[in-house]
């Protein structure tokens, strides 16, 4: 009996030890799973049997098992080629430096989904925003077609959501009084 209670025990330290691909977002959530794949602005992981695909802004860091892995040696290309990754440098500028975040919010508050809509059929450049023409590493890449797509998918994701939390600030003073 003890050999088997031993044996057992020796199974669970062994299975637990085995760690695998580990995740940490930047809301500081650290999951366990598996890379699958690594794209230009997202990575897909699975984690309790479920695929996820997490956009690469909302990664904090990434640590792989296994070295030799093939997504992992990829993973290392594209640090490499960071510079040259251009949706990301898309995403990061319309994020960083695009849009006035509060003027969103007032127009959201004063007038909710048509605020959201004229934000939908905008089309943002980096060219019309003024902090990032200034403060922009990227400036060759702005006329890039993968650059202002990713630019513009981010701006408007952003300002859209600043937008509705006007609105919902609105609705619940509404409820309140």
């Amino acid at each position: 009996m003890k050999q088997i209670t031993l044996t057992m025990i020796a199974i669970l330290v062994a299975f637990s030890s085995y760690a695998g691909d580990v995740l940490t977002l930047n809301n500081e959530k650290v999951f366990e799973g598996k890379v699958k794949r690594i794209k230009d602005c997202s990575v897909v992981f699975k984690a309790d049997g479920q695929k996820y695909e997490i956009p690469a802004s909302e990664i904090f860091s990434m640590r792989f098992e296994d070295t030799e892995d093939k997504v992992y040696t990829n993973y290392l290309e594209l640090l490499e080629n960071n510079g040259n990754n251009k949706c990301l440098n898309g995403q990061l500028d319309a994020e960083n430096f695009h849009g006035k975040k509060g003027g969103h919010f007032v127009l959201g508050f004063l007038f909710g989904p048509f605020a959201m809509i004229g934000t939908a059929l905008a089309n943002p450049t980096p060219y019309k925003g003024k902090q990032t023409y200034m403060m922009s590493k990227h400036k060759d890449e702005f006329s890039d077609a993968e650059y202002l797509s990713c630019y513009k998918k981010k701006a408007k994701s952003q300002l859209i959501g600043t937008e509705a939390l006007g609105w919902g600030t609105w609705i619940l003073l509404l409820l309140i009084l």
